[in-house]
């Protein structure tokens, strides 16, 4: 059966309770980017993209056991949308709303519903695929390795973004810590690693690297809305990971690269 770009057997249904949740999964993506493709196969939903500026990457999965009802096609089917526009759809959605999308067949648009207390239904157009390959899955060695209360971390970084734009993030044997240098202000942030706010301290070496304290401020406010739990891996002047605990088969990870100072 041929959908609006023509692409065969892209029949689809996802439908979970809480059209809530799903908004909330849309926002962490729409931090790095406004139209992205997803794949919609037999394992669940996938997304992984690189934001404009290539500095930044997220990948995303819920596996299909995280929907109340999922039909795929076996080769799977894509979905390139302006993530933006669904948003506006669901920026009211109550808690108590399910959410089911499916291929509309008759337009080729994506069909949305929500149910509640009584029914909305949408139709919004996809988009035509780039053609553009999704990055490959980030394979980097990392000599840190902390899991840390999400929202506590994401305190830690607003209060970093006070001062300036930047924050040093280090770790060695005895404690992560963050570390802002402003104008005229600075700040000091200190997670030891027996302190309540870390759930698990790993670090083969001591490393450093610098990152944009508003794209993290904007991962880790996404991220927290999903997840309590946070794993941050890094090394001396290599990307950061930041690895949110989702339940059941889900997965948000965000990498970001590093500022490197010109020696």
């Amino acid at each position: 059966m041929a959908g609006g770009d023509g692409v065969v057997n892209e029949v689809f249904k996802l439908k979970m309770a809480s059209a809530k949740e799903f908004r909330n999964a849309l926002n962490a993506i729409a931090t790095l980017i406004d139209e992205g493709a997803f794949l919609i196969d037999p394992e669940g939903l996938k997304l992984r993209a690189m934001d404009p500026s290539r500095i930044a990457m997220v990948d995303f999965m819920w596996g299909r056991s995280v929907f109340d009802e999922f039909e795929a096609p076996e080769e799977g089917a894509k979905l390139c949308l302006n993530i933006g526009e669904l948003l506006k759809l669901l920026r009211k959605a109550g808690k108590d709303e399910s959410i089911e999308l499916g291929l509309d067949e008759a337009t080729g648009r994506l069909k949305v519903v929500m149910r509640g207390r009584y029914t909305k239904s949408f139709t919004i157009p996809r988009l035509e695929a780039t053609g553009e390959e999704a990055p490959g899955e980030l394979k980097i060695p990392f000599d840190a390795k902390v899991t840390l209360d999400a929202k506590e971390l994401r305190k830690a970084i607003a209060d970093a973004a006070l001062i300036a734009d930047f924050v040093k993030i280090s770790a060695d044997g005895g404690k992560l810590v963050l570390s802002a240098e402003g104008e005229v202000s600075s700040a000091t942030i200190e997670f030891p690693r027996d302190c309540e706010a870390v759930l698990d301290f790993d670090v083969k070496a001591a490393s450093t690297a610098t990152f944009d304290t508003s794209m993290l401020e904007k991962m880790l406010k996404a991220g927290s809305n999903l997840a309590d739990i946070v794993t941050i891996e890094f090394s001396t002047n290599k990307p950061i990971k930041l690895d949110f605990r989702l339940p059941y088969e889900g997965k948000l990870v965000f990498y970001l690269a590093p500022r490197v100072e010109a020696e």
